[in-house]
C-alpha cells in the first residue's frame, strides 16, 4: 500500500480532518507563547530573570497538573472536559496579559501564570488517545495507527516551526505601533501575539473537542475510573517514561547549546542563526515524520525505539565536531530526521501498554515528564555552556541523556507480549454521541 493511500485512508476516518487541521490550530499558540511571554515580561520588568520565572511558572504548573486533566478526560470524556479547560486557560492568559501590562509585582505575575498553566487544556494527549481508539482492533483500521501517530507527531513539530514565524510577524507589525505609543516598542507585538495565541488555544480546542470524533469518545466512555496511580501501575509505562525523561532533557538542553554554539561561531548574527538552526532541525524532523507514516515496518516497536534513540544520541555527539554553522545546519537536518519517528514509536508504545480507558492520563504523564525534564535540561545545559567552549559540553550532555534513554529501552520491557484490555468494538456512530 503506497504512502499516499495510507494518508488518504487516514483522512477518510470519520472526524479525522478536524482532528488533523483543528489540532494544529488548537496548538498553534504553543509555538508562540514561550517567546512572547519572555520578551513581553522582559520589556515591562526590565529583566530576563523575571521573564524566566513567569514562563517557568506556566510550564511547571502544566507539568504538575496535566495528569489530573487526563484522568478527568478519561472519566467524563474529552469532549466535555477540554472546553472547560480551554475557556479557563484563555481567560487566565488574558488576565496575565493585563497584569503584565499593568506592571504588577512579579509574585502576582507568577501566581496568575501558574493558574493559567494549571488550566492548560490537554489537547495533545486527547488527540493521541482519540487516534488510538479510532484505530483499535475492533475499528478495522489498526493498520493505519502508525500513520495516524506519525501525522500527529509531524503536525505538532510543525507548530514549533510556524509558531515562531507568526510571533516574528506580530513583532514586526507591532513595532511601529509601539514606537508611536511610547518608548517600549517591544510591547505591542508580543501582546498581540499572546491575544492571537489565546484565541487559537481557546476556540481551537473547543471546536476540536466538540467535533464528532471526540464526542463519539464521550459516548463510548463508561469504563471504571482509574484509581490510585492509574496507568503508572503498568511497569512498561514506567520504563517508557524513563526513556521519555532522557529524550526531554535533550530537547530542553539542545536549543541552549545551539545558541551557545552560534554565539561562539557567528558573533553578532548569533540570534538569527540560532533561530534558523532550530528551524532546520524541526523541518528535518517533520519531513521524516511524514515519510515514516507512509511506510510499513516489521519487527518489535521496542527494537525500533532503541535504534532511533541510538541514532539520536549519536547525532548530538556529532554536533560537537562541526566546524561552522553551515555544517551544523546540515547535520541538524539529518539528525532531526530521527525525532518525529522516535516520538511516533513512543506514542505507539503507550497505546500498546495502557488500557484505552486510561489513555488520556497516560499521555498526560508524558506531558509532565516532557515539560519538567526539558526545564531541567535547559537549566543544566545553561550552566555548562557558560564555560569556554561550553557548547561542546552541552551537546555531549544531550547525547548522554539520550544514551541513558537508549540503555533503558534496551534492557526494559517496553512492549508487553499481551495486554489485558476490556473488549472493544467499533466506536458508536457519531450521530449517536451525546451533545451535552
Amino acid at each position: 500500500m503506497s504512502g499516499l493511500t495510507q494518508y488518504r485512508r487516514l483522512w477518510q476516518v470519520p472526524g479525522a480532518p478536524l482532528l488533523l487541521v483543528g489540532g494544529v490550530v488548537a496548538r498553534l499558540g504553543q509555538g508562540v507563547t514561550i517567546l512572547a511571554w519572555l520578551l513581553l515580561v522582559k520589556e515591562t520588568t526590565g529583566g530576563f530573570s523575571e521573564a524566566g520565572l513567569v514562563a517557568a511558572s506556566i510550564s511547571l504548573a502544566t507539568a504538575a497538573t496535566a495528569p489530573v486533566a487526563g484522568r478527568l478526560a478519561d472519566r467524563y470524556g474529552p469532549g466535555r472536559v477540554l472546553p472547560l479547560y480551554a475557556g479557563a486557560y484563555a481567560a487566565l492568559q488574558l488576565m496575565l496579559l493585563g497584569a503584565v501590562l499593568a506592571e504588577l509585582p512579579v509574585a502576582v505575575l507568577c501566581t496568575v501564570a501558574a493558574l493559567s498553566g494549571a488550566a492548560f487544556p490537554a489537547i495533545s494527549p486527547a488527540l493521541r488517545a482519540a487516534w488510538t481508539t479510532l484505530t483499535n482492533t475492533g475499528s478495522g483500521r489498526s493498520d493505519i495507527r502508525q500513520t495516524a501517530m506519525a501525522a500527529e507527531s509531524t503536525l505538532f513539530e510543525l507548530v514549533f516551526v510556524v509558531g515562531p514565524l507568526i510571533f516574528s510577524g506580530f513583532v514586526l507589525l507591532g513595532t511601529p505601533l509601539g514606537e508611536a505609543a511610547d518608548s517600549r516598542s517591544g510591547v505591542a507585538g508580543p501582546a498581540a501575539a499572546l491575544l492571537f495565541a489565546s484565541l487559537c488555544t481557546g476556540l481551537g480546542t473547543f471546536v476540536v473537542a466538540r467535533g464528532q470524533a471526540m464526542r463519539a469518545l464521550d459516548s463510548a466512555s463508561g469504563a471504571a475510573p482509574a484509581r490510585g496511580v492509574g496507568p503508572l501501575k503498568e511497569p512498561a509505562l514506567r520504563m517508557l517514561l524513563l526513556c521519555a525523561a532522557g529524550i526531554a532533557f535533550s530537547f530542553g538542553g539542545s536549543p541552549v547549546a545551539i545558541a551557545a554554539y552560534a554565539k561562539s561561531h557567528d558573533g553578532s548574527s548569533a540570534e538569527s542563526v540560532t533561530g534558523l538552526l532550530i528551524a532546520v532541525w524541526s523541518i528535518g524532523s517533520a519531513a521524516a515524520g511524514l515519510w515514516y507514516g507512509s511506510r510499513t515496518f516489521k519487527g518489535p516497536l521496542s527494537r525500533r525505539f532503541l535504534i532511533l534513540l541510538g541514532f539520536l544520541a549519536a547525532g548530538y555527539a556529532a554536533w560537537a565536531l562541526m566546524p561552522n554553522s553551515y555544517a551544523l545546519g546540515a547535520l541538524l537536518f539529518v539528525s532531526g530526521a530521527v525525532i518525529a519517528p522516535a516520538l511516533t514509536v513512543e506514542a505507539e508504545l503507550v497505546s500498546k501498554t495502557v488500557p484505552e480507558h486510561m489513555l488520556n492520563e497516560a499521555y498526560t504523564w508524558l506531558t509532565t515528564i516532557n515539560l519538567s525534564m526539558a526545564a531541567l535540561g535547559s537549566a543544566l545545559t545553561g550552566a555548562l555552556v557558560d564555560r569556554h567552549d561550553g557548547h561542546i559540553m552541552g551537546f555531549l550532555a544531550c547525547a548522554a541523556a539520550t544514551a541513558v534513554a537508549a540503555v533503558v529501552a534496551g534492557i526494559a520491557t517496553l512492549e508487553p507480549a499481551a495486554k489485558t484490555l476490556p473488549p472493544t468494538g467499533p466506536l458508536p456512530s457519531p450521530h449517536s454521541a451525546k451533545h451535552n
